[in-house]
């Protein structure tokens, strides 16, 4: 009986964590980067489909709004170097796809994850969390 409890315990442990997919091919960790809504370098984020560009994580960071709402926060952070590390050129912006010059391959803006070509990493391009305050962003790992 205890054999059976303490199983159920290890179940119940292990289904409540929530761990997002990390991508094999990045270890980097960033500082937290606080961003504000209201200046005019984020004017881009004011639309659906909306970008802009920070300076950050290994080869600059994009900002993408999702377009959702309500309590979830409609922004995504990505980072913009290649996931396959084989270009130190940035990944270009169209949303909602960013795309590595060197491979051609894409990658969603939505949530990182390969649309087309090829990855040597499992987790697709890298995805910082985002937290809204307000007028304010917080990107962190």
């Amino acid at each position: 009986m205890k054999n059976i409890f303490y199983v159920f315990i290890l179940f119940l442990l292990t289904a409540c964590s929530s761990s997002p997919a990390v991508n094999s091919c990045f270890r980097n960790s960033i500082q937290p980067i606080q961003v504000d809504l209201n200046t005019p370098q984020l004017n881009g984020l004011l639309t659906p489909n909306g970008t802009a560009q920070v300076a950050g994580g290994l080869n600059g960071i994009v900002l993408f709004n999702k377009g959702t709402g309500g309590s979830f926060s409609p922004y995504i952070a990505l980072d913009r170097q290649c996931p396959n590390k084989d270009c130190n050129t940035p990944m270009t912006i169209s949303p909602p796809v960013l795309e590595c010059s060197c491979d051609k391959s894409k990658y969603s803006m939505l949530n990182g994850s390969l649309i087309s070509g090829t990855s040597n990493c499992d987790g697709g391009a890298r995805v910082y969390n985002v937290v809204q305050n307000g007028s304010s962003l917080q990107i962190t790992n």
